[in-house]
């Protein structure tokens, strides 16, 4: 049997088709690359995120439509546990790996000029219009809105040595809190800390004593493994000062954790549920495979990541603590393994929250409602007013259909306390 405190580079590195998976990416995004420069990203982007601050206004029908998903939720904001930041600095503090900066490394390249497209940016846009794009649409939306804005750790070393070339980007958490703090209608923060930091514990400390709760982790692309030892003293410290964990488990695919996908294996958290952190699953675990931990033996299966969620929720010791987040869970690359189950397990509803993933819903690419027509999750009427929304304003479609698909089997929706519970955060 695998030990969970096996080194990353120890780790199987996962199914065989990955690698080739991985050139396709490199090879179609170069193309895109050579091909475009901006225009080709622009597209697959959508730039919908400057359109409802333009003044464009709905159709009937689609406002008709807001309404019936408003109607029903009950009272307080809308809530959003995954709207993330980013910049280069300096001033700001931000910073990316110089790789995503050029055409020389151009799957890195096209994916960030993707991101900066769909927030509505260009190249040399300041770090500022990031913040001032998405509080714009936040405000913009038909009923108040609390997006948390996550910061991002570097990369470190089991040493506790930052480890700025395997790191993706940074975003400080100074500068998410003082984004929270300026726009605070609609913005709350959620820190980042790297457990192998010497500092770590006093860094939670820190941002625990300003009233700050949350805390992201991306184990595949920071390099942290929750299953090891090494997190014992920042698990304590989280649940002294009643800190809620918001963890990516999955296949990360938004930013290069391929080396270390493993490090996302729902299995890995039973360490830190066992040590009463209070877990947020970002995305519900909806992608990928990983090594069932829980089988004896040299050569553990592979399991669908979700399915090792599901398990995990089932538990009846991790009821009050283990939660999932549904953000991305309609993307065209996960819904068709995970969107039917969590609509109609209603039975879990109450352990779910709501995120976006702020800037993909703005990634039209990502969102193909023909193809969740076809599936049955929507009518083809219901598609019609959704791309409408969706080019008014992609934090509102992302809400809208959430609330309108359905289980194609049993026509069963997610509840509406989802869109408004702040979970353990409570």
């Amino acid at each position: 049997m695998t030990s969970p405190e096996q080194s990353p580079s120890e780790l199987p590195s996962g199914s065989p088709n990955r690698k080739y998976r991985l050139l396709r990416w490199v090879l179609v995004i170069g193309l895109l690359a050579w091909l475009g420069h901006g225009p080709l990203i622009d597209l697959l982007a959508g730039h919908s995120a400057r359109r409802s601050l333009a003044g464009e206004s709905l159709s009937t029908e689609a406002n008709d439509l807001l309404t019936r998903c408003l109607e029903d939720l009950p009272p307080g904001p809308l809530v959003d546990f995954h709207a993330h930041l980013a910049g280069r600095g300096p001033d700001s503090g931000c910073w990316v790996n110089p790789r995503l900066l050029s055409p020389l490394h151009p799957r890195d390249w096209v994916r960030m000029r993707s991101y900066l497209s769909a927030a509505g940016l260009g190249p040399e846009s300041p770090d500022s219009a990031w913040i001032e794009g998405l509080a714009g649409l936040a405000r913009a939306r038909q009923r108040p809105a609390l997006h948390f804005l996550l910061a991002f750790d570097h990369r470190y070393s089991t040493q506790g040595l930052r480890d700025l070339e395997h790191s993706e980007f940074y975003v400080p958490n100074e500068y998410a809190h003082a984004a929270a703090e300026a726009y605070s209608d609609v913005f709350r923060c959620a820190i980042s800390v790297h457990p192998y930091r010497t500092d770590a514990v006093q860094e939670l400390e820190r941002w625990a004593a300003q009233g700050v709760r949350l805390v992201k982790w991306l184990p595949g692309a920071q390099g942290m493994d929750p299953a090891s030892p090494l997190c014992d003293a920042f698990y304590r410290a989280l649940v002294a000062q009643d800190m809620v964990l918001l963890v990516h488990c999955g296949e990360e695919q938004a930013v290069d954790a391929e080396a270390d996908q493993e490090l996302g294996n729902p299995l890995r958290l039973r360490r830190p549920l066992e040590a009463g952190v209070q877990i947020l699953v970002a995305h519900c675990a909806s992608s990928g495979s990983a090594l069932d931990l829980d089988v004896g033996g040299a050569h553990p299966p592979r399991v669908d990541c979700f399915d090792l969620f599901l398990r995990l929720m089932g538990e009846k010791a991790f009821e009050g603590q283990l939660w999932g987040e549904i953000s991305t869970v309609t993307q065209v690359n996960r819904y068709s393994n995970a969107l039917s189950v969590l609509l109609e397990r209603e039975d879990l509803h109450s352990r779910l929250v709501n995120g976006s993933d702020w800037p993909l819903p703005a990634v039209n690419v990502l969102y193909q409602t023909r193809a969740l027509k076809s599936a049955g999750f929507i009518t083809a009427e219901e598609r019609e007013i959704l791309n409408e929304i969706y080019h008014h304003n992609p934090l509102t479609f992302d809400l809208a259909l959430k609330r309108v698909v359905r289980s194609p089997k049993t026509g069963a929706r997610f509840a509406p306390q989802i869109f408004t519970c702040l979970g353990p955060l409570r």
